[in-house]
């Protein structure tokens, strides 16, 4: 038994190829809604009688395209919509293959809605099949590139494979609109070179065409791959070995991880005092992975309509799994996942449902590869504890303040554009200034820059005392109780931890010892009145057969 009719279901970029496939395969009518949907209720269910007609006259294939959009459910539509669903209900019944009819009708229908599809289409004989068109893998969009650069002159050096590889979430349309635009900039290259005859697209016009075009599917959620690179980060070198271990390894070796079958990490929370680099370090890692790279934070997240905010949530963890592999980042995680318990507000209200729905999220990244969660906090102490648990941050480091070599680094980063004196010692500032965090010297550098430039306007150099004028008003907002406070974080999880396990131990000792106690005090009061009872009963039996003698 053929099939009478196919729903395409996803995103609406991802079905351009599919419908020029189609159309060079069979001989297709395309209908939109638009067309179909018009204002007197009779004329468009004529219209639709006639095309089928049409359709069958040419042995073809009725191509439908955004049309179940009018087909929702009953309690969501106008009465107009209910008798064109009717109408195309019946004439799907009908469309059967009789004996002396050699024509065959094959509705196929387009949607990034189905669930707004009325259920009464979607079963057999009607719809029979429902397809997913999701993005293009690796292998797909290397396809794609060859298809559409056959025509196109390209240099030795151009690497499509790569090109396809760096390519994440780029549907059809996509890689299109990225050969057009690689072969605008080198036919503008050309021009400069006044070379107008013969071009050739190099790998520098690909990669400029990469920075214009990006994938649609992440448009208006993803945010651009900060330039941040690791030499930008003064110090925390084994911290920066540790997140490349865990956001480049995955993405750049996952032969290796699969090969030795390890699940690469899911999360990873980074906490802190404030302006040790926690933000500037994951930005780092996305330019490094060179991935797809959302962004949110708990003003995106909490609006003053309900459900927006986990809306949000899980169209960005969708959105996110179609672009992989990609970086999901929230700052100041503490406001997303604050504990649960306690007041019952509507911001506390509010912000359990958001938690709910990241926890939900997370858990369901098992069976997607290539997507990292990465947040950052200066207080980890109000996290809820359902997300530290392993599976959904398995990585828990800490960005201490800078050391005294880290501080010397992070001058020598902020004054590498600056032309300092030959008296300035960043040594010595680096010793003198303690405590300070890396945000404190980024604009101990800039304040000293700003007081030349007071002292004369055309200075071209930034002298040493310039640096102590600054560092002279500078005090460190951080201090050695609050630093110990944020380090023991970790270390207060373990005692906690430890001191519930000796608190459980003890408590069933006690348990223990009260209940031996208890049957020690009931046996001895059994044993007291049983022998009190022994004593009386044979006081009795010797006093009663003397009586009689006196």
């Amino acid at each position: 038994m053929k099939q009478r009719g196919l729903v395409l279901n996803g995103l609406e970029v991802c079905f351009c190829t599919v419908h020029q496939e189609l159309g060079r395969q069979v001989w297709c009518v395309q209908l939109s809604g638009n067309v179909v949907h018009i204002w007197l209720s009779s004329v468009h269910i004529l219209f639709i009688k006639h095309m089928l007609e049409k359709v069958k006259k040419f042995c073809a294939r009725l191509f439908q395209r955004q049309y179940l959009i009018h087909c929702q459910a009953y309690k969501c539509r106008r009465e107009q919509d209910v008798r064109l669903a009717s109408q195309l209900f019946a004439l799907m019944d009908a469309n059967t293959c009789s004996s002396t009819s050699l024509a065959q009708v094959v509705v196929v229908a387009s949607t990034n809605r189905v669930d707004a599809i009325d259920p009464a289409l979607r079963r057999s004989e009607r719809f029979d099949a429902e397809i997913e068109v999701t993005t293009p893998t690796e292998e797909e969009r290397f396809q794609i590139l060859k298809l559409y650069t056959k025509k196109l002159p390209l240099e030795p050096n151009v690497d499509l494979q790569a090109i396809a590889a760096s390519c994440n979430g780029y549907v059809g349309a996509d890689l299109e609109a990225l050969c057009r635009e690689a072969t605008v900039s080198a036919l503008k290259s050309s021009e400069a070179s006044q070379n107008t005859g013969a071009f050739c697209l190099t790998m520098e016009d690909w990669k400029h065409a990469r920075s214009v075009v990006g994938p649609s599917i992440t448009r208006g959620v993803t945010v651009e791959v900060p330039k941040v690179c690791w030499e930008d980060i003064g110090g925390l070198k084994d911290l920066k070995k540790k997140l490349q271990q865990a956001v480049e390894w995955p993405i750049k070796h996952s032969a290796a991880f699969s090969r030795m079958g390890i699940s690469p990490v899911r999360g990873v929370l980074l906490h802190g005092p404030p302006g040790c680099s926690k933000t500037t370090l994951a930005k780092a890692a996305a330019n490094a992975a060179q991935t797809s790279f959302f962004s949110l934070s708990g003003a995106e997240l909490y609006s003053m309509y309900v459900g927006e905010g986990e809306a949000l949530l899980r169209n960005t963890f969708q959105r996110a799994r179609l672009a992989a592999p990609s970086i999901i980042f929230f700052d100041e995680v503490d406001v997303l996942a604050a504990r649960r318990g306690g007041s019952s507000s509507n911001s506390t209200t509010v912000g359990e449902r958001l938690l709910s729905t990241l926890l939900t999220e997370m858990d369901g990244l098992e069976q997607t590869k290539g997507i990292l969660v990465l947040a950052a906090t200066n207080r980890p102490h109000a996290i809820d504890d359902a997300l530290m648990r392993p599976g959904r941050f398995d990585l828990v480091l800490y960005v201490p303040p800078p050391d005294l070599e880290a501080r010397y680094e992070i001058l020598h980063v902020h004054t590498r554009n600056m032309k300092i004196g030959n008296d300035v010692d960043l040594k010595r500032i680096a010793e003198d200034t303690e405590l300070f965090t890396g945000a404190e010297l980024e604009g101990l550098c800039r304040e000293a820059g700003i007081v030349a430039l007071r002292e004369n306007i055309s200075a071209t150099v930034v002298c040493n005392r310039h640096f102590q004028t600054v560092k002279e008003s500078l005090r460190p907002a951080l201090t050695t109780t609050g630093i110990e406070k944020y380090s023991s974080f970790m270390k207060t999880q373990m005692t906690s931890s430890n001191l519930i396990e000796s608190t459980a131990n003890s408590s069933s000792k006690q348990r223990h010892n009260v209940f031996g106690t208890m049957l020690a005090v009931k046996i001895g009061v059994l044993s007291f009145v049983f022998l009190a009872a022994a004593k009386y009963f044979m006081y009795t039996t010797m006093v009663r057969p003397g009586a009689p003698a006196t």
